[in-house]
């Protein structure tokens, strides 16, 4: 009630503010609330940055009208009004540009790529994801470095490098937690613990999830309360544990409504489709999902409507309506083969090699089928999470090799440096003897 009060009386405030340099500090302090309302109300973020922009263009100041539209972004983002947002980032960025600041600059670029993540056009993302990180790295900054790995690891997760991504994942982590952002160090857990469940080791993923759950709850941000618990209730399902399943995807649903959190609504609705379909509850799985799909078509979300087909067309497939089921199918590879997002192609594939050679068309059903085998999904993609673990361990044979190398290393260097000394002392001796009496005398 407080905050609504401060932030009412700064409005008005600012509509009566005349001198320039009291404008801009206003529209500073306009942006600071815009970012703190962030975390509860976009709306109202969305209002105070607008109203920080309006003042700084009036007195010409980019640097503060950049924030102001990074701010407004921002706000529009998580308000799910992509274009608007797309537009706000990009003249943030020019305008950040225009007068060198490369913080804003990278912070701009970041969330542009943030942007086309979610619209599912990784391409792009990498890119300006790319680009943020290389400007993060010429100013040795090591807290955007750890958001740049941390975004180029989602990219490398949805093509299947799961190595490459948990490695990010765990430096942008450490990195996090030297620069003293736990809030950063969080959503790193939430991305390792993702790949190991997508490797297959859930118990490993929910201890990175828990991590990251007690901290969500320790500072109130239901947003990423919501995924969390979306995360840990599909990893009791998969163990077949469906109360527990039932309790935690429940929650999650319940918060992402409430927060109008578009994005972790239609994960948890897809992941709770799944959960009705184990308890063979196939109409209402399917019930959701299409609930989920109508979000998905909103949001303009291509990676996530990929998701919610690929259930359709699997669940249709339980109940052999293989041709229904090969339509939804088939839908979800157009998206999967847009992303190059190739653990999904090798599933809907396989899944469609099946369904034809149910239907005795088994000309189809080995195209699919040698389609799926040519499919490049890195081998890390189909080992165990074990392996995975044991890959970020020191291999005993190269530390022994490295070892035994330095060991030679430094015998060679004493050995040089031994016959290094005896040349010039040889060579010292020979030149006092030249100019000794007795040398003079040999000449």
């Amino acid at each position: 009630m407080k905050k609504n009060i401060l932030i009412l009386f700064l409005l008005i405030c600012t509509s009566f503010i005349a001198g320039a340099q009291n404008a801009i500090i206003s529209a500073d302090s306009l942006n600071t609330l815009a970012e703190e309302m962030r975390q509860t109300d976009n709306d109202a973020s969305l209002k105070l940055a607008k109203a920080a922009w309006k003042i700084s263009s009036q007195q010409n100041d980019t640097a503060t009208m950049a924030a102001s539209l990074l701010n407004i972004g921002l706000a529009q983002y998580y308000l799910s009004q992509y274009d608007n947002a797309a537009t706000s980032f990009k003249e943030s960025y020019r305008l950040y540009k225009s007068v060198g600041h490369k913080p804003g600059m990278s912070a701009a670029a970041n969330d542009i790529g943030m942007l086309y993540y979610q619209q599912s056009d990784f391409e792009l993302a990498e890119k300006y994801y790319q680009i943020s990180f290389n400007i993060d790295k010429s100013l040795n900054d090591t807290a955007g470095m750890a958001v740049g790995l941390n975004n180029l690891g989602e990219i490398y997760q949805i093509r299947g490098d799961y190595s490459k991504s948990l490695r990010m994942f765990l430096l942008s982590g450490e990195m996090e937690r030297k620069s003293g952002n736990p809030f950063g160090e969080a959503q790193s857990w939430i991305n390792v613990g993702t790949v190991f469940c997508e490797s297959g080791n859930t118990k490993k993923g929910n201890e990175f999830y828990k991590k990251a759950l007690a901290y969500f709850n320790s500072t109130g941000n239901n947003q990423y309360i919501s995924l969390t618990l979306a995360n840990i209730g599909d990893n009791y399902r998969i163990e077949r544990n469906f109360a527990k399943a039932r309790d935690f995807l429940s929650k999650a649903i319940k918060l992402s409504a409430e927060g109008k959190y578009d994005l972790e609504l239609i994960q948890a609705q897809i992941y709770f489709s799944y959960l009705l379909a184990d308890e063979n509850k196939p109409d209402s799985a399917e019930y959701i999902l299409f609930e989920a799909l109508n979000r998905c078509v909103e949001t303009n979300n291509n990676r996530l409507a990929c998701e919610a087909l690929m259930q359709q067309g699997f669940l249709l497939s339980d109940k052999k309506q293989y041709h229904e089921a090969n339509q939804y199918l088939l839908n979800a590879y157009e998206f999967a083969s847009d992303m190059q997002y190739k653990t999904g192609l090798k599933k809907i594939l396989q899944q469609l090699s099946e369904n034809y050679s149910a239907l005795g068309e088994f000309e189809n059903a080995l195209k699919y089928q040698k389609m799926a085998a040519s499919t490049d999904v890195p081998t890390i993609a189909n080992k165990s999470a074990a392996n995975i673990e044991n890959s970020m361990e020191p291999d005993n044979s190269s530390m022994q090799t490295l070892l035994y190398g330095l060991i030679l290393g430094a015998f060679l260097i004493l050995l040089l440096t031994t016959i290094y000394f005896y040349v010039r002392m040889k060579y010292y001796k020979n030149l006092a003897e030249s100019h000794s009496p007795a040398g003079e005398e040999r000449k």
